[in-house]
């Protein structure tokens, strides 16, 4: 059960446009709502239990479920869902990456934090120049690498107990959508091992092919365009998971 939610602000604004639509949600929810910034739940003058919501972005998030114990690995491309990747994606190291382009160019590749998440946004690589914004991250510092793909619409589905409860566009074309079918496979395929609360997003290609951009663990989930309550929901559904893991559900 959760007792009171406590949302992370930045110089005492809203951190992140999610942050506020969390607000609104736990708002209408009546639930008790604080307020934090990130030096004091750095310096542990913040006390987080199990039934205390952190709001915030994903590291800051990782932060508190790490304190209590509960913080879930990443979950990017599950083993079930591999099959609408529609290209090779494979576990690396920035240092093999970066020996890769540090002779003859190679094909361009899509590099982005395997274990950090959010270290870095993931982007392509061209050129050995285009390392510069990762110098100071380690050889060691685990990544994923994926051959590139021409996406020219993006969208993000929300699941909540295994449903699809809403959807939102994030890039490019708003007039092509995802295809539908493969859509709803792809969540029934992942039914198994999928968090009770999550974002999948899927993108069309210039092919006009529908394929599987990455899983988005609901912890600390990105709105677009959500409505406040369903997305305070999320929220609520996946702290609970993973801080209870045995004795919550959804119905309970």
């Amino acid at each position: 059960m959760i007792e009171r939610v406590l949302i992370q602000k930045k110089n005492g604004e809203f951190a992140t446009v999610n942050g506020w639509v969390a607000w609104c949600g736990f708002d209408r929810k009546a639930y008790p709502i604080s307020f934090f910034e990130w030096p004091q739940l750095r310096d542990g003058l913040i006390d987080v239990t199990p039934s205390t919501l952190v709001v915030g972005g994903v590291s800051t998030v990782l932060h508190a479920l790490r304190l209590l114990g509960a913080a879930p690995p990443t979950i990017d491309f599950p083993d079930s869902l591999l099959a609408y990747l529609g290209r090779q994606v494979r576990a690396t190291t920035l240092g093999e990456v970066r020996g890769l382009l540090s002779g003859d160019a190679p094909e361009p590749l899509f590099v982005k934090p395997r274990e950090i998440h959010k270290a870095f946004t993931g982007y392509v690589l061209s050129a050995f120049r285009d390392l510069i914004p990762t110098a100071h991250f380690p050889d060691e510092m685990a990544v994923w690498a994926s051959e590139t793909v021409d996406f020219v619409s993006e969208w993000r589905y929300f699941v909540r107990g295994h449903e699809i409860i809403g959807v939102g566009h994030y890039n490019g074309d708003p007039f092509l959508h995802p295809d539908a079918v493969t859509v709803k496979k792809a969540v029934a395929d992942y039914r198994v091992e999928a968090p009770v609360a999550y974002g999948i997003d899927f993108g069309v290609t210039a092919d006009g092919r529908t394929v599987l951009v990455e899983v988005n663990d609901g912890y600390s989930l990105g709105h677009v365009g959500m409505r406040p309550v369903p997305y305070a929901n999320m929220l609520e559904d996946r702290w609970m998971e993973l801080v209870t893991p045995r004795r919550y559900s959804r119905d309970s």
